[in-house]
């Protein structure tokens, strides 16, 4: 056991020492995101999803997050829930949209960038009591710069995502007019032979206040604190500010089934 713990602390030594040297880039954001679903029909499992993403974002380190835009993204999804708890989901083929973060002088001549992607999705739910957990796991196949005269550049992604959804007023996250805390971690690894070496690449943290209505309807506004590690790993772009979410969980109206939302 001893000899495991000598190690690990030998491994974390050169990493902690090299922090000292990274750069901090203030960015200031505004994250947006809208989805929809449903069924197919009253008596499968199969489904169709739906997510819009815009994002704006300030420049040299201004508060100003809706100044500049940052992201737009389209994509659809077929799934399937194997069970009440369970989904798979397929999106097989997103546009991105993508500029830049603007903290820098630098990053002004920086191209606009965009790409295609496809994802495979698992959401996965466990409730204690009133507490409700997801645990979903995202596996993306990155082709960016598909307008690049030299080609796009491929990677893949792996992306985990614990988010926690506790209600206020009821004891039950499904239930219409519940006012619930919404808050998740998430973290993203990056890889491929047109990837560089700053593999633990971002790491996302929310939290927020929801409402439920019409049963199937949910909004949810918050703050997001979110890191991304540049190519160097001596810069680390600090992107925060207010996230919206718009969910029309038109399956969730189902509740006899699955009792499901996002």
């Amino acid at each position: 056991m001893n000899k495991y713990l000598i190690k690990y602390i030998l491994f974390l030594i050169p990493i902690l020492s090299s922090a000292q040297d990274v750069d901090f880039l203030d960015n200031r954001i505004l994250y947006t995101k809208y989805y929809v679903s449903d069924f197919f029909n009253d008596s499968t499992k199969w489904a169709w999803e739906l997510d819009v993403v815009y994002r704006r974002q300030s420049e040299l380190g201004k508060r100003d997050f809706w100044s500049l835009p940052l992201q737009y993204s389209v994509r659809p999804w077929i799934a399937y829930q194997f069970t009440k708890l369970t989904r798979v989901s397929f999106n097989p083929i997103g546009i991105f949209n993508s500029a830049p973060r603007f903290p820098l002088e630098s990053d002004l001549d920086r191209p606009f960038e965009r790409e295609l992607r496809t994802t495979l999705q698992i959401n996965n739910y466990a409730f204690y009591g009133r507490f409700n957990f997801t645990h979903r796991l995202r596996f993306e196949s990155r082709w960016r710069g598909i307008d690049d005269p030299k080609g796009p550049r491929h990677n893949y992604r792996f992306r985990y995502r614990i988010r926690l959804r506790t209600p206020l007023n009821t004891n039950y996250f499904y239930k219409n007019n519940t006012l619930y805390i919404s808050n998740y971690h998430e973290v993203h690894i990056e890889f491929g032979k047109d990837y560089g070496t700053n593999y633990f690449s971002q790491t996302r943290n929310f939290v927020g206040l929801g409402y439920r209505f019409w049963d199937w309807t949910r909004i949810e506004l918050g703050y997001i604190y979110q890191l991304n590690t540049r190519s160097n790993n001596r810069e680390i772009d600090v992107s925060r500010g207010p996230m919206f979410y718009l969910f029309l969980d038109i399956l969730s109206r189902n509740q006899s089934k699955y009792k499901y939302s996002f």
